[in-house]
């Protein structure tokens, strides 16, 4: 495995991701990381979002439908909620039964992640329209 180092600016981009609760897009990191280094590219920014999100330090959150990613960090196992409307989204509990998921299913071999997207309406927006 090759081994690599921490730089100051993946350490900016954790901070950021640390301290945001609103599930950020590489643009916008780009823009407070730009506070704390000033020369920093958003390629760099992108560069260090895909090799931490590889090495499972952050999860890319794809939106439903169109737009950009946002990302998360990935400490703790936790489900998403996408508003259709606002395009709000948020943390919500993973459901009991997901949190101890066994598979008896044999040609599963080892789980190493769940991806829960629930879609709908926040509580701002009311109730959803469906098509």
């Amino acid at each position: 495995m090759k081994k690599t180092r921490n730089t100051r600016q993946r350490g900016v981009i954790l901070d950021i991701l640390r301290e945001s609760h609103e599930h950020p897009t590489a643009e916008m990191i780009y823009r407070e990381s730009r506070r704390v280094l000033p020369h920093i590219s958003l390629g760099t920014v992108y560069r260090n979002l895909n090799f931490l999100r590889d090495q499972g330090t952050v999860r890319e959150i794809r939106p439903c439908e169109g737009g950009s990613s946002r990302f998360d960090r990935a400490d703790t196992p936790h489900a998403h909620f996408h508003c259709v409307r606002c395009n709000a989204l948020l943390d919500i509990p993973l459901p009991p039964a997901l949190e101890s998921l066994r598979f008896e299913e044999e040609r599963i071999s080892a789980v190493s992640l769940i991806d829960l997207h629930v879609i709908g309406s926040c509580s701002s927006c009311g109730e959803a329209t469906t098509n």
